[in-house]
């Protein structure tokens, strides 16, 4: 195979790699029945794509931050106990990376979420595709900002040791593709998960991929 034209590729988690929405919506409902909160919004709505402390915010405006600590706990730990069980990955996604696999010399990999970096490690394991990635790290439990902030991006090109622009990143929301773009690295949107179409578009995004597999071209040179 020719040499691929990109030196690592950093990707989301949840609604890119992983249809993990039915898990979310139950440790959510859970959590919330737990604080004795009505969320302000139907649970599916609440799934976009944004870290934890952002979706209580919608879900319970002007709610106290003590009443956001133990929802985190709970929502934590119904997650936790939900085993993944309803999670899955995409199509395409498991054959996807192991072509990249094959790349010589082989891009480095990574996983780059908002969830806490043990629990990303677990579903990635839960899924069978842990041993791809060099790398898989989240925001939450952090001080590190989340997407649409570059740090973890950075931290990750940085482990990578490769410059930004022959990094892609690839999401499904609108901070994916902001993140890619503060990070100085090129975007690849994937239009199958948590995000809206039209709004990726507009974000300016490198490419719109239909299905995992659209990755596979942009990673070998051309000529």
């Amino acid at each position: 195979m020719r040499a691929p034209t990109f030196s690592a590729v950093l990707f989301d988690l949840d609604g890119t790699l992983a249809d993990s929405a039915e898990d979310i919506i139950a440790a959510l409902a859970l959590a919330f029945a737990d604080v004795g909160v009505e969320p302000a919004q139907p649970l599916h709505l609440l799934v976009d794509g944004s870290p934890l402390e952002v979706l209580f915010a919608v879900a319970a405006p002007g709610a106290p931050e003590a009443q956001y600590a133990a929802f985190a706990a709970r929502y934590r730990a119904h997650y936790d106990h939900l085993g993944h069980a309803r999670t899955r990955l995409y199509p395409g996604v498991r054959e996807t990376l192991e072509a990249l696999a094959l790349l010589r010399p082989r891009p480095w990999l990574a996983v780059a979420t908002a969830k806490r970096s043990e629990t990303a490690r677990s579903v990635c394991a839960h899924l069978g595709v842990e041993s791809f990635f060099a790398a898989i790290e989240g925001t939450g439990g952090t001080r590190v900002p989340p997407k649409p902030a570059p740090d973890l991006l950075l931290r990750l090109q940085a482990q990578a040791g490769v410059p930004a622009e022959r990094c892609l990143l690839v999401g499904d929301t609108l901070r994916d593709v902001r993140a890619g773009q503060a990070a100085g690295m090129r975007t690849a949107a994937a239009t199958w998960g948590l995000g809206r179409r039209e709004d990726l578009a507009r974000a300016g995004a490198d490419h719109v991929l239909e299905d995992m597999e659209d990755l596979l071209p942009l990673f070998v040179a051309r000529g």
